[in-house]
């Protein structure tokens, strides 16, 4: 709890790994991870167009029309949407209705000797308040990842919050370079033509809120899964098939991000009982409920 900072529970991590056989548990900055795929797609001939942005795709059936913004049009035979969510997708049967909220996402950086708090160099920390919740773990040599999300204007939600936080915490938090943004949900309901090469991956084919901090691997699930199915030369359909049926798992993602959202920013009285619950719950039986998603073979 960010209030008094009173521990709530543990989560045996590395246990938990070990007693399941699973590999272990990283975590590193997206520049990082996006600079090693993008070292594997050159490394594998692959071309790599930055000079233009798609504004529209048009499937003619025989071809695939990209059109763009610079009024270039190319044409292709196979085509992976992954461009993330939009008001305006770029091709007419993916459709996406941001629904807007009253969250707010604040990110941070800074150095563990930076931080009043003395931590575990592998250790992730979660600390829940009201109308926020904070996540501090490691993610590149010396350096912490900050994330807090926050209900309402973070102004508004420190202010309700200063009572109960520690002063050093608190003014540690206000003097942070935020970099913010709002988080929207998305609806995006997809229609695409089982007989047509083109498929969506990642936020382009849904939306995750990032309370169980699973947007990127299911993205990535889904690069694999594509990538796999296509390598095998399916047919059209096949892809389709393989592709459809990752939905069963990627909803009871969507359905668990929304319910630790719930409880993340529970209404005071609520989390009182919340509080109480994490109290008195094995930390290890808490991951075990939570098998489902992290012993999976993609």
């Amino acid at each position: 709890s960010i209030e008094k900072l009173k521990k709530l529970t543990t989560l045996p991590v590395n246990e938990f790994i070990n007693k399941n056989n699973l590999t272990n548990y990283y975590t590193a900055s997206r520049d990082i991870l996006h600079k090693e795929l993008l070292s594997d797609v050159i490394s594998s001939g692959t071309k790599i167009n930055y000079d233009s942005k798609i504004k529209k795709v048009e499937d003619l059936g025989g071809k695939i029309k990209i059109i763009n913004e610079n009024k270039t049009i190319r044409n292709c035979e196979k085509l992976i949407i992954a461009n993330g969510n939009s008001s305006s997708p770029i091709f007419d049967r993916i459709s996406c209705s941001p629904i807007a909220n009253d969250f707010m996402t604040y990110r941070s950086a800074v150095k563990v000797q930076e931080l009043p708090l003395k931590i575990s160099a592998d250790t992730i920390y979660l600390f829940l308040g009201k109308g926020m919740h904070i996540v501090i773990y490691p993610f590149f040599e010396d350096l912490l990842n900050i994330v807090m999300i926050t209900k309402n204007n973070i102004d508004v939600v420190m202010q309700k919050n200063k009572r109960n936080i520690e002063k050093g915490i608190y003014s540690f938090l206000r003097a942070q370079d935020w970099h913010s943004w709002s988080l929207y949900d998305s609806k995006i309901t997809l229609n695409l033509d089982n007989s047509r090469p083109i498929y969506a991956i990642g936020d382009a084919a849904h939306s995750i809120k990032p309370h169980l901090a699973q947007g990127a691997s299911m993205a990535l699930e889904d690069a694999f899964t594509l990538g796999k199915s296509i390598g095998e030369n399916n047919t059209t359909e096949s892809v389709h098939y393989a592709m459809n049926a990752r939905k069963k798992r990627i909803d009871k993602v969507i359905r668990n991000s929304t319910l630790n959202r719930k409880i993340f920013h529970a209404p005071s009285i609520i989390s009182v009982f919340r509080d109480f619950f994490l109290e008195k719950t094995n930390g290890l039986s808490q991951l075990d409920n939570l098998k489902w998603l992290y012993d999976y073979e993609v």
